[in-house]
C-alpha cells in the first residue's frame, strides 16, 4: 500500500471527510474523487490549485493517478486521521493545512482602476483564447453583456448552444428579472461534456464574480444573492461534480487560481492581471476558459449591478 501525507484540505471537504467510509467515485490523470453521504472530495497531486471540496496530497505531478491502482468503486475508509483507499493508497491528514477560501477583497481599488483592470483581462483572455469550449467568446464579452449577438464566423457546437443563453442571461440580469434569470439557467445547466460541463463552468465564474464585486465594494449584495439563488436553483440538472462547484462559486467560493485573479482585479495592479488570466486559463482541458467568460462577464454585470431592484420569487 502506498503511502502519502495530505498538505491541504479545503474547508468544505474536511466536513465531508468527518464520516467514516465512502468509495471512489472517478478517477483521473491527476485527481480522483471520493463520494460520501452523496457529496464529493476531490484528490489531487502536488500542483493542482486548492479548492473548497479538494484534498491535494504528495504525489508529484510526475506520475498518474491511474498508476497506484485506484478504480472506480473501491471502498474508502477513514480511521484515524488516515484515509485508506482500497488497499491501495493510505492518505495521512496529519499536519495538512486547512484551507479557507477568500470571498472578496479588504480594500478595493477605485472604480476605475478596477475597470481598467476588466478591460486589461478581456484583451488578454481574447488574445490567448483557443477554440475548444467556450474559448471564441472570450473576444465578445462586451456584446454579449449588453445583450447584443456578436458576429462570429465559425463556433463549436458547444460555444454555438451556449452562446444565445449568455444573451438572454444578461439581459434577464440587466433588466432584474429573476423568474427571466432562472429560466435561462435551467437551459444552460449541464450544457456540455464531462463532468463539469461548459454552461456549468460559465455560470460558475458569472456567479463567482458577481459575489466578489457586491460583497467587496458593499453594494447591490441583496440583488447578486437572489441571481445566484435561482441559478443554483437549477443545478440538480447536472452532475453532482459540477452541482457542488457551483453552490460554491454562488457563494465566492472558488479555486485559488480564480481567487488570485478576482484579488488582482478587484485590488491589484494591472502587472497582476496577466499571470492571473494565464493561470486560470490553464484551469482543465477547456474549463478555465468556460470560466473566464462567464468571470468578465460578471465583473462587468456585477459592476453596474448595484442600481437594479429585482423582481424576486421563490426559487
Amino acid at each position: 500500500m502506498r503511502t502519502v501525507r495530505a498538505v491541504a484540505i479545503g474547508l468544505a471537504a474536511s466536513k465531508v471527510l468527518g464520516t467514516n467510509s465512502g468509495e471512489v467515485h472517478s478517477v483521473f490523470e491527476r485527481t480522483f474523487n471520493i463520494l460520501i453521504d452523496d457529496e464529493l472530495v476531490g484528490v489531487a497531486q502536488s500542483g493542482v490549485s486548492r479548492s473548497p471540496i479538494n484534498l491535494i496530497i504528495e504525489i508529484p505531478p510526475s506520475e498518474n493517478m491511474h498508476s497506484l491502482g485506484l478504480k472506480k468503486g473501491m471502498q474508502v475508509e477513514l480511521v484515524e486521521g488516515r484515509i485508506l483507499v482500497g488497499g491501495v493508497l493510505e492518505i495521512s491528514l496529519e499536519g495538512a493545512e486547512l484551507w479557507r477560501p477568500k470571498t472578496r477583497v479588504e480594500r478595493c481599488n477605485r472604480l476605475d482602476k478596477i475597470k481598467r483592470n476588466l478591460e486589461l483581462a478581456k484583451r488578454l483572455a481574447a488574445r490567448k483564447s483557443e477554440s475548444e469550449g467556450l474559448g471564441p467568446l472570450l473576444g465578445h464579452v462586451d456584446e454579449i453583456a449588453t445583450g447584443k449577438m456578436p458576429q462570429i464566423s465559425e463556433l463549436n457546437a458547444v460555444a454555438k448552444t451556449v452562446l444565445p443563453q449568455l444573451i438572454y442571461l444578461t439581459r434577464a440580469v440587466r433588466s432584474g428579472n429573476t423568474a427571466e434569470v432562472k429560466k435561462v439557467a435551467r437551459k444552460l445547466i449541464g450544457l456540455g461534456p464531462g463532468l463539469s460541463p461548459s454552461a456549468d463552468d460559465a455560470l460558475s465564474g458569472f456567479t463567482a464574480a458577481l459575489w466578489w464585486v457586491s460583497h467587496s465594494l458593499g453594494s447591490g449584495i441583496s440583488n447578486v444573492e437572489d441571481i445566484n439563488r435561482v441559478i443554483v436553483s437549477q443545478a440538480s440538472g447536472t452532475t453532482l461534480l459540477s452541482k457542488q462547484l457551483l453552490q460554491h462559486a454562488a457563494r465566492g467560493e472558488v479555486n485559488e487560481r480564480v481567487e488570485e485573479l478576482l484579488e488582482a482585479l478587484l485590488a491589484g495592479g494591472q502587472s497582476e492581471i496577466e499571470p492571473g488570466v494565464e493561470q486560470v486559463l490553464k484551469i482543465g482541458e477547456t474549463s478555465g476558459a468556460d470560466m473566464m467568460v462567464g468571470l468578465l462577464l460578471g465583473m462587468q454585470m456585477g459592476l453596474g449591478q448595484s442600481s437594479v431592484k429585482l423582481k424576486s420569487i421563490d426559487p
